[in-house]
Order: C-alpha cells, then sequence, then structure tokens
C-alpha cells in the first residue's frame, strides 16, 4: 500500500516539478508518509522514479500488449495498439509529461537512461516491430527492416503526441489517434484504406 502512494504522489510531483526539483521530502508529504516509513520501503528518488517508470510502463505494455496479440490480421492489430496507446497517455497526463519531458527520442534507444527503461524500450520497439514483421509479410505494409518500421512509428506517435500535448490536449484521444493512424498509413502502410 505504503509503494503506491508514494508512486502516485510522486509521479503528480515529478510531472509538475521536474525530477530535479522534486524532493524526497515532498513525495513523502504528498504521499501522507513519514521519511523513515518512505525509505523502508525505496532507497531514494531514483528508486522511485524507476518505480513510477516500472508501474506505468507495465500497465502500458500490458494493454497494448493485449490488443497487439489479439486475433485480428497484423495491420489492424497494429493500429488497435496505437489507439490503446494513445488512450492510455491520454488518461495520465502526469505520465506523459513526465515521459515527453525526459527530453529522449522515442525512436532512438535510450542508452543514457536507467535499465528499466532501456529495457521498455526495447520491449516497445520490439512489440511492434513483430507485428509489422507479420503485417509485412501479408503484403499490407510496405516491405523493409521491421525494426527501422517500429522506429518510425515511434517517432510519428511522439511527433503528433507532442504538439497535441503542448497545445493542451484540446482534441480528444480517439480524434488524435485517428491522425496519427492517417500518418501511419501514408508512411508505413502499402494502402490507404
Amino acid at each position: 500500500m505504503y509503494r503506491t502512494l508514494v508512486v502516485a504522489a510522486a509521479e503528480r510531483l515529478f510531472a509538475t516539478r521536474g525530477y530535479e526539483r522534486t524532493k524526497i521530502q515532498d513525495i513523502a508529504s504528498a504521499s501522507g508518509l513519514s521519511l523513515g516509513t518512505l525509505y523502508s520501503v525505496f532507497d531514494g528518488k531514483a528508486d522511485i522514479y524507476a518505480a513510477v517508470h516500472a508501474e506505468r510502463l507495465g500497465e502500458l505494455f500490458m494493454l497494448t500488449g493485449r490488443a497487439m496479440k489479439s486475433e485480428m490480421p497484423a495491420a489492424d492489430r497494429l493500429l488497435e495498439g496505437n489507439r490503446v496507446f494513445i488512450r492510455w497517455l491520454a488518461e495520465h497526463p502526469d505520465y506523459l509529461r513526465i515521459h515527453l519531458e525526459g527530453g529522449g527520442a522515442w525512436s532512438s534507444n535510450p542508452q543514457r537512461a536507467e535499465a528499466g527503461l532501456v529495457q521498455a524500450w526495447h520491449r516497445g520497439i520490439d512489440l511492434m516491430a513483430h507485428v509489422i514483421e507479420r503485417a509485412m509479410r501479408d503484403g499490407e505494409l510496405w516491405e523493409g527492416d521491421p525494426v527501422v518500421a517500429a522506429r518510425l512509428m515511434a517517432a510519428i506517435q511522439q511527433v503528433f503526441i507532442s504538439a497535441w500535448f503542448e497545445s493542451g490536449m484540446k482534441e480528444g484521444a480517439p480524434a488524435l489517434a485517428s491522425r496519427i493512424e492517417e500518418q501511419l498509413r501514408r508512411s508505413l502502410f502499402r494502402s490507404k484504406k
């Protein structure tokens, strides 16, 4: 229970103040715990930051993984995974802010990030590449390197999501997902359907 309280409080603080300006005492206070109790669960701020990412990315992978492993054709699974991804990020604006302000390009291997984030990046790219490879074999997507195509998909998502976030997230998640889908179709798909 303490872990859940700390992760939720830290996520809000990291989103509003940034990692550097968030103090461990602030996290303890916002979670309603003493500093001693917080340290009985976490080693420090970096450990809490990693826990926020692990918790949120775990949720995200569970949902997108389920969508992308369904019985639908691979191209449809890819687009459904995109919709689930966008909807989830829209429902978690604090985490989205942390993720966007992390500064890295989603299409690039985050080599300087902590190990959990690097693993998550590889897991996400591998999941997309697997479905993309199948869609290429089905003749739905242009032939090529599935990993490069997955990285292109991540870049497209980041560009659209960043612009959406910076404009105040006025457009609904379904409309944003549709615009991203349209660009994915232009960039990766043989047919624009």
